[in-house]
């Protein structure tokens, strides 16, 4: 399965707002929508424009599948939400809704996002955020979703330096967790533990490590070193993995087949145990694939998953080498027979 990367503007990266875990994810998709729109052709993006989006899909790409009342809740809460861009230096400020309207009818939900947020999302600046709707998608809280494009924002940098009252104010939280304490409790580590578990998964593709400066007892800055793949871009273990998760969830459908979706938590889980597993099997996956898909594919990758990866055995090899170790002892305690003769020869010069 292709990897699907969204953009939105900088500005829109660090600008002012909060939005719920369940309003961000549609902000996701709506953002996801805007630059299929603008990707095709549909080039007319300084018009307010109206997107059409069937409910259950998404529903189903909020993770509310079975709850669309909950979806409406949030799309009436997101459209009262907005956003603040100031740029003091060019006296340049603006405050937006995400969107203008929402509407549903007939299973279909109507909404139109307006002209003026248009330009950040659809890499009009020089300067924009990339990151995979993927990791968006499935962080589980609010906090991570905000700290994973700050990172994204700074790719191809060891990391970056922000103040903590620009956070507060960027994430409006002047008036709320206002002690220092509770801000890394309940944001900063909350989003550092979610993003690091899911890098360790191979499911996310950063995660972030910071420090605090201090002017004598109050933190004000915070510094935060970026965790990627390595400089030589050599692939680890977990961006092996991280490759071959998408693929199984689109060979075996695991959105809409439960049986199919746990099957592959199973092997990623059997993966994780046993990181050695993972390299061989994504050389012959992609070895697999390349070949084109044929129909009894599935069947026959879903094979080698059970055979190779759920029944894998580590003290079965471990027996197998043991069983081969004093073969090779006894192969190496054999006399040699040069040695012999020369004893042989060394006796009878001493009997005569």
């Amino acid at each position: 399965m292709k990897e699907i990367v969204i953009a939105q503007d900088n500005r829109l990266t660090t600008s002012r707002y909060e939005l719920t875990l369940i309003e961000k994810r549609i902000f996701y998709y709506i953002i996801k929508e805007v630059r299929s729109k603008y990707n095709t052709g549909q080039r007319d993006l300084f018009d307010d424009l109206i997107l059409n989006i069937r409910v259950s899909d998404l529903c189903k790409e909020v993770n509310q599948e079975d709850n669309k009342k909950e979806t409406r809740k949030a799309l009436e809460k997101f459209r009262s939400r907005n956003f603040t861009y100031a740029n003091e230096e060019e006296d340049d400020w603006l405050t937006c809704g995400f969107i203008n309207y929402a509407q549903i009818k007939k299973g279909i939900a109507e909404i139109q996002v307006s002209h003026k947020l248009m330009p950040f999302l659809v890499e009009l600046s020089s300067q924009y955020t990339t990151y995979s709707l993927h990791v968006a998608m499935s962080l589980k809280s609010k906090w991570s979703q905000r700290m994973y494009e700050l990172c994204q924002k700074w790719q191809g940098t060891d990391g970056f330096r922000i103040s903590v009252d620009e956070l507060r104010k960027s994430f409006i939280l002047e008036e709320k967790y206002n002690r220092y304490a509770l801000l890394n409790e309940r944001v900063l580590q909350v989003a550092k533990r979610e993003l690091k578990e899911l890098y360790d998964l191979g499911q996310c593709d950063v995660y972030f490590e910071f420090t605090e400066e201090r002017n004598g007892r109050t933190v004000e800055m915070l510094r935060f070193k970026l965790f990627r793949k390595n400089a030589m871009n050599v692939k680890t273990t977990n961006d092996l993995l991280l490759e071959l998760i998408p693929l199984f969830q689109q060979l075996y459908d695991t959105n809409t087949k439960p049986k199919n979706d746990a099957f592959i938590k199973e092997v990623i889980l059997q993966l994780q145990k046993f990181p050695n597993l993972v390299e061989p099997l994504n050389k012959r996956i992609k070895e697999i694939l390349a070949e084109g898909m044929k129909s009894d594919t599935p069947r026959y990758i879903r094979f080698i998953l059970n055979e190779d990866i759920i029944a894998y055995n580590p003290k079965a090899d471990k027996t197998k080498k043991a069983a081969a170790k004093p073969k090779e002892q006894k192969e190496e305690e054999a006399p040699d027979p040069m040695e012999a003769i020369l004893k042989l020869s060394k006796t009878m010069t001493t009997e005569k």
